[in-house]
């Protein structure tokens, strides 16, 4: 017989505090996710006024996420009264639900460590063969036209390119024809073009690939093999070559992301020498494995791949160089100090000379004269360094603060006089007026004016016309006056960290989602003509116009846009 008074276990919770409304919770939770909508909402104002850089708004908007959840699980566990079982319920429902999610959901990021978009997991991932037939008739790339573009970012490296024929003021519409579209192997190059055919660099598997199309028909002319992959190891950087080939006489230099710089025949993409970089300079390759893939990064600070276009300077190609991790800070006697420059004889691969001892960066080398010297020019990994053109001496440095695997300089030296350079930079550092002085037979450089609010470029180079620089600043286009690196306007829209160029009084902006925009370049304001949608994928890669013709392409598409052209008629 059961004893009626015999005790009930105590219930561990008080019946005062079961399902207790988390109000305080709730109210917390509201104003986080406000603060996050309002930043984005907001960015510019937030970019100005804060000072927090896109990629670190980000960062921080998925730490206050954790928080919340971090929030309402102590609230599950300590405060909601419920009992014990259902506790663990609504922690298994508050944490898998998101884990279930992303285990068929995975993110497509940007330029600034944010979520571009969600793909599900089995989308499949494309790689283009390389095992495919080209055509069996030679290109000419010796013959020289009026409308080549034959290296990164044109003819001067400054984005700035013969608007020849000229374009109209619906150079770009709903309505402009896209000539072709197709997939292409991954990775970050642009195209360089002559005489009616391009070349650029792409991911085929295992096989790190030159390839050479006609323009007109985006037909595969030839294609050159070097086995290699890089990705960093956290993989935000993806996979691929990132560096634009360089035509000349005929030639084709290009240089891979780890290090693999070839000379070939334009003819049909055979190689007339080669050099390993990464062997010359005595850096480590390290290795992982992702998608049933291996891949391969460097062990220095060049954490994003080697993104310096090959540069021609009279008989010799300059490229980037760099070192181990390590090394011996800048400055220090040793031979174990980086190399910042090598110069090879262009028809023989001979080594002529190095030059520097700072890390680089990814930003291309590029010819100058300033100060009455023909000089290279080039940011480093923490400076903007002069070399003369000949012999590589170096003959002046400025510090420009950076690390390659953080914070890293990209953008290009732009020459605005002969003894005036403009810097510019992401991550909060802006844009920096530097002059170039000889006197007392030395070379100085020194700051004259800086601005960290304006020139924000991360991943492109700004545009110099009529006094206005124009710019990806932060992924807001943006005019600075550079008299004194004043801001004129600022415009949002789908710009994101893409690639300009300029064609007369005319801007083509290819934001990094696949729109194309033309854009008047004037300091009285923001006036679009026109825009289209292009390609699939993340453009981070460079433009490249030939003629009438336009040239696009992401890590997954390349296409050719017939631009809209003043003619005789």
């Amino acid at each position: 017989m059961s004893n009626e008074h015999e005790s009930k276990p105590a219930d561990p919770v008080p019946e005062e505090k079961r399902g207790r409304f988390p109000k305080k919770t709730i109210g917390l939770t509201i104003i986080v996710l406000a603060i996050i909508a309002l930043s984005k909402i907001f960015a510019s104002e937030v970019v100005d006024v804060v000072g927090l850089s896109p990629d670190l708004m980000n960062v921080s908007s998925y730490a206050l996420v954790f928080l919340v959840f971090l929030m309402w699980a102590v609230w599950m566990l300590f405060v909601s009264g419920r009992r014990w079982y259902v506790r663990i319920l609504m922690l298994v429902l508050l944490f898998g639900l998101p884990y279930a999610f992303l285990s068929v959901m995975r993110p497509v990021m940007n330029g600034d460590a944010g979520i571009a978009r969600f793909e599900p997991i089995w989308t499949p991932k494309t790689v283009v063969n390389a095992d495919v037939e080209t055509s069996s008739l030679p290109v000419d790339l010796k013959t020289e036209t009026p409308n080549d573009f034959a290296e990164f970012l044109g003819p001067n490296r400054n984005g700035v390119v013969r608007d020849e024929p000229k374009l109209r003021d619906d150079a770009i519409s709903s309505d402009t024809e896209i000539v072709w579209k197709q997939e292409i192997g991954e990775g970050w190059s642009g195209f360089a073009a002559r005489n009616g055919y391009a070349v650029t660099m792409e991911q085929r598997g295992e096989l790190e690939c030159v390839t050479c199309y006609e323009i007109e028909s985006g037909e595969l002319q030839w294609l050159y093999k070097h086995r290699a992959r890089h990705r960093d190891p956290m993989g935000l950087g993806r996979v691929g070559p990132r560096a634009t080939p360089t035509i000349d006489g005929g030639y084709v230099y290009a240089i891979g992301a780890l290090g693999n710089l070839v000379c070939l025949n334009g003819a049909d993409g055979i190689p007339i020498w080669q050099h390993d970089l990464l062997k010359m300079l005595e850096i480590d390759l390290l290795t992982g494995e992702i998608d049933n893939f291996e891949f391969q990064y460097e062990n220095s600070a060049l954490a994003w791949g080697r993104a310096g276009s090959p540069l021609i300077v009279d008989d010799m190609v300059v490229v980037t160089g760099g070192g181990p991790r390590g090394l011996a800070a800048p400055g220090e006697t040793s031979e174990d100090s980086a190399v910042t420059l090598l110069a090879f004889e262009k028809t023989t691969g001979e080594l002529r000379w190095k030059a520097g001892t700072e890390m680089i960066a990814y930003g291309s080398p590029s010819l100058a004269t300033l100060a009455g010297r023909r000089q290279i020019v080039v940011v480093a990994e923490s400076k903007a360094l002069g070399f003369d053109a000949t012999t590589g001496e170096q003959l002046w440095e400025h510090a420009r603060p950076g690390t390659s695997d953080a914070d890293a300089n990209c953008s290009q030296v732009n020459v605005l006089s002969d003894d005036t350079i403009l810097l510019t930079k992401g991550y909060n550092a802006g844009g920096e007026l530097v002059t170039i002085n000889y006197e007392d037979g030395k070379f100085e450089a020194n700051s004259i004016e800086s601005n960290p609010a304006v020139l924000k470029t991360k991943l492109t180079s700004p545009i110099v016309y009529e006094g206005h620089a124009y710019s990806l600043s932060d992924g807001f286009l943006e005019c600075t006056d550079i008299s004194d690196l004043s801001r004129k306007w600022k415009r949002r829209g789908r710009f994101g960290h893409g690639q300009m160029l300029l064609c007369g009084d005319k801007l083509l902006v290819h934001g990094e989602r696949g729109t194309l925009s033309c854009v008047r370049a004037t300091p009285d304001g923001y006036e679009e003509l026109g825009s289209m949608e292009t390609i699939d994928g993340v453009c981070w890669n460079t433009l490249c116009r030939y003629g009438e013709y336009l040239l696009v392409r992401s890590e997954l598409e390349a296409a050719c846009i017939r631009l809209g052209v003043e003619t005789a008629d």
